[in-house]
């Protein structure tokens, strides 16, 4: 029992306080922060058996205090409001407004063929949500009338006047990859900010914006860190260190990226917001430093997990709001879209009196 209560306060104190360090310089801390979840609660869950099964207080004092000193990563994965506040009506008369944050998946676009029911549910969903500003990784739209001119149906849907796309990559002259931003304030300046060259997609970039909202500007970054881009033969297990090999690459990449949102967010003259798919968890290295200073929409009125990712495991939240203190949060939520493999997360936000 004494090697077994040691393997469990040894592991998710490393879990805890590994991510501490950069992934750029020690790798091994990327995959530490993707196991503390589970690892924390194993320790939480098992805590009263070593009262129960050992009658020693010994056990169960240590681990307690293993799980005390690893509050701060678990407060960071857990929502604790046992009343969230998921309310996005906006008062008549207030200057509340919503931003909503979605990796779209290419918008129903798979192995170069448009998913009509998941596209036709990406509308819907916007429709329904009718965020005032929305922010869109891993965006495509084709130039071409007969195939998917998703700049113009959304502008239409979602009545937004204002937009503007990175334009991250292009294939074919017609078929365009990156992020969008979709706005009913206007965007007074926008920019495409290059944070990785190799990255596919939306991960070459930042999207800066600029937004009037109601006589303030407003500063948003949305935002998609790199990618592991695993297939799914290593998704199953079936290519482990090939797997492994691309994650390693990845956390280096990705801590990078990190620096550089975090040096933009300092420099910004506006309030910010950032939002986007971190790809990583609550407890991780990018995470920490991208959201430092930051508040974080889920967190300040929800419960739970809060997952954003359909699949592989309930512990990956990887989508954020990042308000800073600027804001006030008025309420969010995720909303969980079956046929996505993200799912949207939406807030109610305004701008504190000054």
């Amino acid at each position: 029992m004494k090697f077994v209560c040691s393997l469990l306060i040894i592991t998710v104190l490393t879990s805890a306080y590994l991510p501490l360090l950069s992934p750029g310089s020690f790798w091994i801390s990327g995959f530490a922060a993707l196991a503390f979840p589970v690892i924390f609660l194993v320790c939480l869950f098992t805590w009263p058996c070593w009262w129960l099964w050992r009658r020693d207080k010994k056990y169960f004092i240590y681990i307690g205090i293993a799980m005390l000193l690893c509050i701060r990563p678990a407060l960071r994965t857990w929502a604790l409001h046992f009343s969230p506040k998921e309310n996005l009506t906006k008062e008549a008369g207030s200057k509340d407004f919503t931003l909503m944050t979605y990796n779209s998946s290419s918008m129903g676009l798979q192995a170069y063929k448009v998913n009509q029911e998941l596209r036709s549910a990406i509308f819907q969903q916007v429709a329904a949500a009718s965020p005032d500003i929305l922010c869109l990784q891993e965006f495509y739209t084709n130039d071409k009338p007969e195939m998917s001119h998703n700049i113009d149906t959304l502008k239409l849907i979602g009545q937004y006047p204002y937009h503007y796309f990175t334009h991250d990559q292009l294939l074919w002259n017609t078929w365009h990859f990156g992020i969008a931003l979709f706005s009913r304030y206007p965007v007074a300046a926008a920019m495409t900010i290059p944070c990785d060259s190799l990255a596919q997609g939306s991960g070459r970039s930042f999207l800066q914006a600029d937004v009037v909202i109601h006589q303030d500007t407003v500063r948003i970054f949305s935002v998609q860190f790199t990618s592991y881009m695993l297939s799914r033969e290593e998704l199953q297990g079936r290519q482990f260190f090939s797997m492994g090999g691309k994650m390693k690459a990845t956390f280096r990449r990705r801590a990078s990226q990190v620096k550089q949102l975090a040096s933009l967010v300092a420099a910004s003259p506006y309030p910010v917001i950032v939002a986007g798919d971190f790809n990583d968890t609550p407890a991780s290295y990018s995470y920490r430093h991208a959201a430092a200073g930051l508040q974080d929409a889920f967190l300040a009125t929800g419960f739970g997990w809060g997952r954003t990712l359909s699949y592989l495991s309930p512990t990956l939240r990887i989508d954020y709001i990042l308000p800073d203190g600027h804001f006030s949060i008025k309420g969010c939520q995720v909303l969980k879209m079956p046929q996505s493999e993200h799912f949207p997360v939406i807030s109610r936000l305004s701008l504190k009196k000054h």
